[in-house]
Formats: C-alpha cells, sequence, structure tokens
C-alpha cells in the first residue's frame, strides 16, 4: 500500500468515525427530546445502539491509530 492510499484510508476511517458520532448525537437528542423521551422501548433501543456504534468508534480509532503507525 502506498503513502497516498494509506492517506485516503486514513481519510475514510476519520469520515467514518464521524458518521458514527452523529448516529449517536441523533440517539442522544431522540432520548432527551424526541421519542426515547416518551416511549421506554425507543429509548432502549436506541441505548443499545449508542453502545453499539461507541463500539464501533473505538475499533475504527483502533485501526486509525495502526495505519498512523504504518504511514511512517
Amino acid at each position: 500500500m502506498t503513502r497516498l492510499e494509506k492517506l485516503n484510508q486514513l481519510t475514510k476511517i476519520d469520515e467514518s468515525i464521524k458518521y458514527y458520532e452523529k448516529l449517536i448525537d441523533d440517539r442522544h437528542w431522540s432520548n432527551e427530546f424526541g421519542v426515547g423521551q416518551v416511549m421506554q422501548t425507543i429509548r432502549q433501543k436506541n441505548d443499545h445502539e449508542i453502545d453499539i456504534y461507541t463500539r464501533c468508534i473505538a475499533r475504527l480509532n483502533e485501526r486509525f491509530r495502526k495505519l498512523v503507525l504504518k504511514l511512517k
């Protein structure tokens, strides 16, 4: 993998992290002000999805760190 390909991969990983962070913000908003505030089942589903998205971000951060080390 060339240096340029690695940089492109890092950019894609960073964009994916931002995407998951936006999904988490949307779920938090739903729990605080939206339907999740009223319906407990939706709140539980949102909390479960937040947990999953947080794990995805952790894995993406790990991949990002490993790729940065290979970049040097």
